[in-house]
């Protein structure tokens, strides 16, 4: 069996890791997604389509969780300048699928399914979490 390790700068991220929550990349602080879709399943297929040329961050997460209640959030990890926003889905066994349009601008995978807790690292695997100068190292199996 594989040892991983990873490092983080910011104690959720390293909570989020160890969760399995799917993240978007960094993203710009306003995106034209208008008409564009994101596909989402929580047992079933959900179509978020988009309204709005100039959303910002907070206004995609509204969005989504009007489809999904409780579906996705905003995460930024601490960093203020500059800002280290991204798209995050919390919601345990979404999948967020593939073919959605907006995918590639939202920083989301268009060639694989990510399932929102299907790469939690279980307690039982995590060998040791260390923290040096603001920097979290989680080493697990």
């Amino acid at each position: 069996m594989a040892i991983k390790g990873r490092q983080f700068t910011h104690l959720q991220e390293l909570l989020d890791y160890l969760n399995g929550i799917v993240l978007s990349k960094e993203q710009s602080p306003r995106l034209d997604l208008d008409g564009l879709t994101l596909i989402i399943n929580d047992g079933g297929d959900h179509t978020v389509t988009f309204v709005g040329s100039s959303l910002t961050l907070n206004a995609i997460v509204v969005q989504i969780n009007t489809v999904v209640a409780g579906a996705a959030s905003l995460k930024n990890y601490g960093q203020a300048s500059p800002p280290r926003s991204m798209l995050a889905f919390v919601l345990a066994g979404l999948i967020v699928k593939t073919t959605g349009t907006a995918n590639a601008l939202l920083g989301l995978s268009t060639t694989s399914a990510k399932t929102v807790g299907a790469t939690a690292v279980a307690a039982t695997d995590v060998i040791q979490i260390t923290e040096c100068l603001n920097r979290f190292t989680v080493i697990h199996k």
